[in-house]
């Protein structure tokens, strides 16, 4: 899992940039719910993950969470502070456990400074997140929250690189913005189609055809994006 060409931004890198960024950078890990970086704090350090996910979120007045993007081994966390110094809007979440490469930002602006693929990196992955953004929005105004629900499930596994992950249903119901009654009437009904199986804060997956069925499209644009 230590292995750099795992991030598939990195994977695009010449090897000599590529020797840059693990050479100015350390291996870290982060359980579930860890928070990575705080909003309205500046980013100090750039992960680049090799296993898991981070969720990207909004923060509203009163504490209430809305996920509007994740982030897997296709991206990075603070693309935008190798541009210059910048202050996150964000809250960053470990919603799986993630394994990344972290280098400090000043370390990599120097590094960006000095190298067009690297700055490609940082453009391209504002890219990815803006589409995301927007196929998410889009999700969460016009589809139901049972389709949501598959579309998130489906993401999850696909970069927990398994069909079995830890999943609260409070977790699920903040990524969304519904009521937790929602998000358990709705894996009520999957289990009862045999999606999915769920007990004790644990999701299975069952039959990812059924799941990919009852998903929203939104589920194949945003793996097409994140591809």
């Amino acid at each position: 899992m230590d292995d750099p060409l795992r991030n598939k931004l990195l994977a695009l890198l010449p090897l000599r940039d590529l020797d840059s960024i693990t050479g100015a950078s350390s291996l870290v890990g982060f359980a579930t719910g860890d928070v990575v970086q705080k909003e309205r704090q500046v980013v100090a350090t750039i992960h680049f993950p090799l296993s898991g996910m981070f969720s990207l979120l909004v923060v509203l007045k009163g504490g209430r969470t809305l996920e509007t993007s994740v982030v897997g081994r296709e991206g990075m966390i603070g693309a935008r502070a190798g541009l210059g110094s910048h202050t996150s809007l964000i809250r960053v979440v470990a919603q799986l456990p993630v394994q990344a490469l972290a280098i400090s930002a000043k370390d990599f602006r120097k590094l960006v400074a000095d190298s067009t693929s690297m700055a490609g990196l940082c453009l391209r992955n504002a890219d990815l997140l803006l589409d995301q953004a927007r196929i998410t929005a889009a999700c969460n105004s016009f589809h139901s929250v049972e389709e949501r629900c598959c579309r998130w499930l489906l993401h999850t596994a696909d970069r927990a690189e398994s069909d079995h992950f830890a999943l609260k249903q409070e977790l699920l119901s903040e990524m969304l913005g519904v009521r937790r009654t929602s998000v358990t009437d709705a894996a009520n009904r999957l289990q009862k189609r045999g999606a999915i199986a769920y007990s004790r804060g644990k999701i299975e997956i069952l039959d990812r055809r059924v799941l990919q069925r009852l998903s929203c499209e939104c589920y194949r644009l945003l793996k097409r994006n994140s591809s």
